[in-house]
């Protein structure tokens, strides 16, 4: 291993993916809910550190046009990758520089930034390495900042210490069988540990390819985090924890009941509730937001600005929804009958939330939760204001026209399209791509849904 890479895997570049997860506008409703008050999600600079290829840096590029988007990375490779992405294209405001943390940490930026986003990063990474970064977003974010951090979660990988250990020592070969005698041998310990949880772990890690599991299990230093070290050492940079970045994690008891829920209620009592969350869900992986001195709302400033945002009518069979994964519990706030009124107010495009809450027969705090809920189960979708989506058309036809190309051509394809409607990436297989790129017949329903979205050619 060179010295430069200090322990992570540089022999391979990492693999083309897009986190729909990462995007302002995507975070403005759990931030909402959380009290805090975010940056502008319109006029912005945005800073990717670790960017890879900088696809989804690239989709925000698309989406934002009045914001400025800057992507860090130490691999040439990557950095050559996402510069041939972003000149097909044709944006003209984003740049992907090749650097490393300890470099940018010694200067300054020409204007500091109101966001940054670093997904998988610190999981990585040497204790050295997070140094750097501390010291990086201490001196490169705004006053108000927030930053957005996926990292994998200690509570879900805690029983996995072997395997991670298998994989850095086991013989690795060549190509395609790089990693065949670790597979073969985690398979054989797994065969008797008698350890269902870490049996589902194992069976989601083995589909993935090599090239993935070089950067998730064969990084030197990688390792799972406990959210408590990680605030901690995030402190000195003056960043505190807003909120998880996804709205449905507010929302434990929709999700949770009985002993977990207690757990959690408890934890949360004597402070230690974050911990308490990660061993409830056995979570292997976190997305959350910290602040930089953001402001708090009061709680009429947080149902102004939830009524105020909008919605579009949806369904969670209809796909493309930011959905939780877990099935959500009924709640008198979600019954069939509630729900198909919310449907019925949610009809014929997009609505503001307040529309909705004054059309329910409810009392209006129980009537702004039951939207909430609808929202978290995939029946409401949150969209951009008209002038945000009218601005970000061009841009985002320009990514998916590029995405038309790739999978025209049989080049690399990009694994999801932009929508100006929703502000971010949205993951569509490549056979819907191709329903909705005109390249073959579809469901009028998906093609439908896929409109609505701007997702089509």
């Amino acid at each position: 291993m060179s010295d430069w890479s200090r322990g992570y895997p540089v022999d391979s570049a990492y693999f083309d993916t897009m986190q729909p997860e990462i995007s302002p506008f995507r975070w403005r409703p759990a931030l909402l809910t959380a009290r805090i008050s975010g940056p502008s999600t319109r006029r912005f600079r945005f800073l990717e550190l670790g960017c890879g290829s900088a696809h989804t840096l690239i989709a925000l590029a698309a989406c934002y046009p009045e914001a400025e988007f800057l992507g860090i990375d130490f691999m040439p490779e990557h950095v050559v990758r996402a510069r041939a992405l972003i000149a097909e294209i044709g944006l003209t405001n984003i740049r992907v520089e090749e650097a490393g943390f300890a470099d940018l940490a010694a200067q300054r930026p020409e204007a500091r930034f109101d966001y940054a986003a670093m997904h998988g990063v610190w999981s990585w990474v040497d204790a050295e390495t997070r140094g750097d970064i501390v010291a990086l977003l201490g001196g490169w974010l705004a006053p108000g900042a927030l930053v957005y951090n996926g990292y994998n979660c200690a509570a879900g990988w805690a029983a996995a210490a072997p395997i991670r250990q298998i994989f850095r020592e086991a013989p690795a070969g060549a190509g395609d069988t790089r990693y065949a005698a670790a597979r073969e041998a985690v398979a054989a310990w797994l065969s008797y540990a008698q350890n269902p949880a870490l049996d589902a772990l194992w069976q989601r890690l083995s589909k993935q390819s090599d090239a993935f599991l070089a950067h998730e299990l064969g990084a030197a230093h990688g390792s799972a985090v406990w959210f408590t070290d990680l605030a901690e050492a995030l402190e000195p940079a003056k960043l505190g924890f807003a909120c998880p970045c996804e709205l449905h994690e507010q929302f434990d008891a929709l999700f949770l009941d009985g002993a977990r829920l207690d757990l959690i209620r408890r934890g949360g009592e004597q402070g230690w509730g974050q911990t308490a969350r990660d061993l409830s869900y056995n979570r292997t992986f976190r997305a959350d937001l910290f602040h930089r001195g953001a402001l708090r709302l009061t709680t009429s400033e947080m149902i102004a600005e939830l009524r105020a945002l909008r919605v579009l009518g949806w369904s969670r069979e209809a796909g493309f929804g930011l959905l939780a994964d877990l099935p959500v519990k009924d709640t008198p706030v979600a019954t069939p009958e509630i729900e198909a009124r919310v449907a019925e107010l949610a009809a014929e495009g997009a609505h503001p939330i307040g529309e909705i809450v004054d059309g329910l027969d409810l009392d209006p705090q129980r009537a702004l939760q039951t939207v909430l809920v609808q929202l978290i189960k995939g029946n409401l979708m949150a969209v951009r204001d008209e002038a945000e989506v009218a601005a970000a058309r061009d841009g985002t036809r320009a990514f998916n026209t590029v995405a038309k190309h790739h999978l025209e051509a049989g080049r690399r394809i990009l694994p999801g399209l932009v929508s100006p409607d929703t502000g971010g990436v949205v993951i569509v297989p490549k056979t819907l791509q191709r329903v909705g790129f005109g390249l073959e017949a579809g469901d009028p329903a998906q093609i439908d849904r896929m409109q609505a979205l701007g997702l089509t050619l």
